[in-house]
C-alpha cells in the first residue's frame, strides 16, 4: 500500500520514462524528466524547510507548478498554492494565516511576489531545477514519512470573510485517486483537458491521476474558456479524451452554440461538478457526443474534491434534475435530520460524509473545524468524526442520492421555510434559460433571481407562479449576459450579492 503520493510518480516514471505527463501552451514534460526535476527541487528544499511545514507556491498553469508541488512533497513538507489571479488582499490573508517561512515562484512572478506581505525566503523555479539531487537527504525524509502527513492546503471561502484552509493528507489523496480511477475505468490512454486553476481543488484529478495511471494532462490556457470555438479547436488539436470540468464551463459551450459549427473529435468522457447541471445544456452535449460517458459528481473541498457520482445512462429531459448518485468506494454518506438522527429513505437531511476522504480540518481554525467536522450523533458506539457538508439531500427509491440545496440556502420568508434551490431548479427547467441563482435580501425580505439566457422576466414570472406558491416567486429579477464567475469557474455569489439594491 502506498503511504506517499509520490510513489505513483516513481513507479510510472520507471515504467514509462519517455511518456508525456503534462503539456502546457509552450512545452511538455515526460514522466522521467518530471521525476528528475522534482527530486532536484526536493533536495534543495530539504535543506531549507523541516518536514510537515508549509511552503507557499505561486501556482500558474505551466509545467513548473507541479514540479514545485512535488519538490515540496519530496522535502516532506506540504504546499499551499496561491494564484496571481487572486486579489492581493486575499493572498495576504492566506499568507498571514499560514505563517510560512518559504515561498516558491516562477522567475516571472518575482515582481508580483515583491508586492505581497511576505517577509520570508523566496526560491525561484530555476533555482530548484538547477539544484543537485541529494539521494541520501531524500531517502532520509521518506524513511520518516507517514500517510497521515499533510500533502497540501487548499484555501476556500469563509463565511466570515477570512479564507479557510482545508488540510489534506497523503492518505486522503491516495484513497481518492484510487477510488476515482476505479469508478470510471481511467487508464494510461486518457488525455485530460485541464480546466481549473492549479491552486483549486478540482486540479488534483488532472495532476495526480496521470501519476498513477501513466496518462497525460493538457493544461488548457484560461483564455480559451472565454472563446468556446477556440477551446474546441484546442481540445481537438491535443486529442483530449477526458474532461473533468465545472458545470459552468460546459454550459458556456452549449449556451454559445459552439456545436453548431464545431465538433469534438476525441472526447469520450465528460465528468462535471461544482453546481447543478441544467439538463437542457447537458442534452446538447449528449446529442453531439452520443458515445461519450457523462458523469455528475458531487463533493466539497473538505472531502478531497468529491464523494458521490452518478453515471448519466439515458438521454436527459430538459426539466430533469440529476441525482448526485452513490458514494465512491471506501466513502459513506449519512443524512442527519434536525434532531441528529439518521434520516429514513425518502426523508431529507444534511449530507454528512464518513471515511478516509475527510480532510484533517481547517488550518489554524479549531472553532470552524469543530463546527464542520463533528462527532456522528447517530453512532453511540465510538467517537466517529464525520464532515457535515451543510448540503441537504435525500435518498431516492433507486438508491441514488438527490441534492436539494444548501442548508444555508434555506430562508424563512413570509413565515415559510423556502429552499432557494427549488426556485433555481424551476427556472433552469425553462427553455432558453442559461444559468440561474436565487439570493435573499433579508433586510428588505426580497427574493432575487439572477439569470442569463433568452428567456424574459415576464415569462419566468408566469412560469414560477404556475408551479410555486406565491411566497416563493422572486420579487426582484436581474438579467445578465453571463453570470459572474470566480477564478475557479464557479458563480461569484459575492459579486451577485453586491448587485442587490
Amino acid at each position: 500500500m502506498n503511504i506517499n503520493v509520490l510513489e505513483y510518480l516513481e513507479k510510472t516514471a520507471a515504467d514509462y520514462p519517455e511518456r508525456l505527463v503534462y503539456r502546457d501552451e509552450k512545452d511538455s514534460i515526460t514522466f522521467g524528466r518530471l521525476l528528475e526535476l522534482s527530486r532536484r527541487a526536493g533536495s534543495l528544499l530539504s535543506k531549507k524547510i523541516d518536514p510537515r511545514k508549509p511552503v507557499l507556491v505561486v501556482a500558474e498553469k505551466n509545467l513548473m507548478t507541479p514540479v514545485m508541488y512535488y519538490g515540496v512533497l519530496y522535502a516532506g513538507a506540504y504546499y499551499v498554492p496561491v494564484s496571481r489571479d487572486l486579489p492581493a488582499y486575499r493572498i495576504n490573508l492566506i499568507i498571514k494565516t499560514v505563517g510560512a517561512s518559504l515561498m516558491l515562484a516562477g522567475e516571472e512572478d518575482m515582481e508580483f511576489v515583491s508586492g505581497l506581505d511576505f517577509d520570508g525566503e523566496v526560491v525561484t523555479a530555476p533555482e530548484l531545477i538547477c539544484a543537485d539531487t541529494d539521494k541520501a537527504a531524500l531517502d532520509a525524509v521518506r524513511s520518516r514519512a507517514m500517510d497521515t502527513d499533510p500533502a497540501y492546503v487548499i484555501f476556500t471561502s469563509g463565511s466570515t470573510g477570512v479564507p479557510k484552509g482545508v488540510i489534506e493528507s497523503h492518505r486522503q489523496l491516495i484513497d481518492y485517486i484510487e477510488a476515482f480511477t476505479e469508478a470510471f475505468d481511467l487508464g494510461p490512454d486518457e488525455i485530460y483537458g485541464n480546466q481549473s486553476p492549479l491552486d483549486y481543488i478540482a486540479a488534483i484529478r488532472d495532476l495526480y491521476i496521470p501519476l498513477k495511471t501513466g496518462a497525460q494532462t493538457v493544461f488548457i490556457p484560461k483564455k480559451y474558456f472565454s472563446i468556446p470555438a477556440a477551446l474546441f479547436d484546442y481540445i481537438n488539436e491535443h486529442r483530449v479524451s477526458t474532461i473533468c470540468w465545472v458545470v459552468g464551463a460546459l454550459v458556456l459551450c452549449s449556451e454559445f452554440r459552439v456545436f453548431d459549427s464545431k465538433k469534438l473529435e476525441t472526447v469520450k468522457k465528460v465528468i462535471f461538478t461544482g453546481s447543478v447541471m441544467p439538463c437542457r445544456h447537458l442534452r446538447v452535449w449528449q446529442d453531439n457526443l452520443p458515445d461519450a460517458l457523462f458523469v455528475n459528481h458531487y463533493g466539497p473541498t473538505e472531502i478531497t474534491a468529491s464523494c458521490t457520482y452518478y453515471v448519466v445512462d439515458h438521454p436527459v429531459q430538459d426539466d430533469e434534475t440529476l441525482p448526485i448518485g452513490v458514494p465512491f468506494r471506501n466513502t459513506g454518506i449519512i443524512l442527519l435530520d434536525e434532531n441528529g438522527r439518521e434520516a429514513e429513505y425518502g426523508e431529507q437531511g444534511e449530507i454528512c460524509v464518513r471515511g478516509t476522504s475527510i480532510s484533517l480540518g481547517y488550518y489554524r481554525n479549531p472553532e470552524k473545524t469543530k463546527e464542520a467536522f463533528i462527532v456522528n450523533p447517530a453512532n453511540d458506539v465510538y467517537e466517529e468524526i464525520i464532515y457535515a457538508t451543510g448540503d441537504i439531500g435525500r435518498y431516492m427509491p433507486d438508491g441514488n442520492l438527490e441534492f436539494l440545496g444548501r442548508k444555508d440556502h434555506q430562508i424563512k420568508h413570509m413565515g415559510h421555510r423556502v429552499e432557494l434551490g427549488e426556485i433555481e431548479a424551476a427556472v433552469l427547467a425553462m427553455p432558453e434559460t442559461g444559468e440561474a441563482v436565487c439570493m435573499y435580501n433579508k433586510e428588505k425580505q426580497q427574493i432575487w433571481l439572477f439569470y442569463s439566457g433568452e428567456t424574459d422576466q415576464k415569462a419566468i414570472g408566469r412560469h414560477l407562479r404556475e408551479i410555486l406558491p406565491a411566497f416563493m416567486v422572486p420579487r426582484k429579477y436581474k438579467k445578465l449576459d453571463v453570470l459572474p464567475k470566480s477564478f475557479n469557474g464557479k458563480i461569484n455569489l459575492t459579486e451577485l450579492r453586491s448587485m442587490m439594491e
